[in-house]
């Protein structure tokens, strides 16, 4: 059966077309919503995210103060521990005045001190190492066992111990000066390991060139008993130094 449409051809096209219009302005809206929303949500996680992010900078920023100050106080601890190992260690052993006296007695003619440091090093000591003999010759050598007990018993043992440890400045016309005074240095028993660093021309004044020098040496484990056995050796040297004049301190 065929059904009759009285509608004019151009109503149902303008219908068609207003149902099209409507179905793309909701389809339209409902992106616009989602969009909409999609903006909303980033912006509140943005917003969040800021909040945490500057909380955790503020708290990072606190510890990172915290760990400054802690280091500082690291510092200044071992500062106040070199300190105190220093300041023990010339107080048990040696006083500071007679060690200055005898390098300042040792100094050859013309020739000066200008600064002076102390360190408190470690250093390795074999306990196992034989002593020479009273008339200063190197005992024989022991042959250990053969076995594992003997291998085992024959090892070294090295023990590490603080020692003081001196750097002088100054400064001498010429080198064999410097060589005097590194030759009296090493005469001395109170002294041991007495190694040159450097010696350098260095202009002294207008027209003036003097050689400046650096060496640094050990403390004696005996200082004690050296100064108790010769108090006055650094004088007798001094005296012994060309024109019997001491250097400039």
């Amino acid at each position: 059966m065929r059904v009759m449409n009285f509608l004019p051809d151009d109503y149902v096209q303008r219908r068609g077309i207003r149902r099209a219009n409507w179905m793309c302005l909701g389809i339209a809206a409902g992106t616009l919503m989602l969009l909409g929303a999609v903006v909303a949500f980033v912006f509140v996680r943005s917003w969040t995210m800021a909040g945490i992010r500057f909380l955790t900078e503020t708290q990072y920023q606190e510890a990172s103060r915290k760990i400054e100050d802690l280091k500082q106080l690291e510092r200044r601890k071992d500062g106040l521990l070199h300190k105190v190992e220093l300041s023990t260690a010339l107080l048990e052993r040696v006083p500071r005045s007679h060690v200055l006296a005898r390098l300042t007695n040792h100094l050859p003619e013309h020739t000066s001190l200008t600064s002076m440091t102390m360190q408190v090093e470690e250093v390795q000591v074999n306990l196992d190492k034989p002593a020479a003999s009273d008339d200063g010759t190197e005992p024989a050598e022991v042959k250990p066992p053969r076995g594992p007990a003997g291998k085992n018993k024959n090892q070294p043992h090295i023990v590490r111990v603080k020692r003081l440890r001196f750097r002088l400045d100054g400064l001498a016309k010429t080198d064999v000066q410097v060589a005097e005074y590194i030759s009296r240095l090493h005469a001395d028993p109170l002294f041991e390991n007495v190694d040159l660093q450097f010696s350098e021309e260095f202009p002294y004044q207008e027209s003036v060139t003097m050689r400046r020098f650096q060496m640094s040496f050990l403390l004696s484990e005996n200082a004690e008993l050296v100064l108790e056995s010769s108090p006055a050796e650094p004088a007798a040297v001094a005296d012994s130094a060309p024109g019997g004049k001491k250097g400039n301190s």
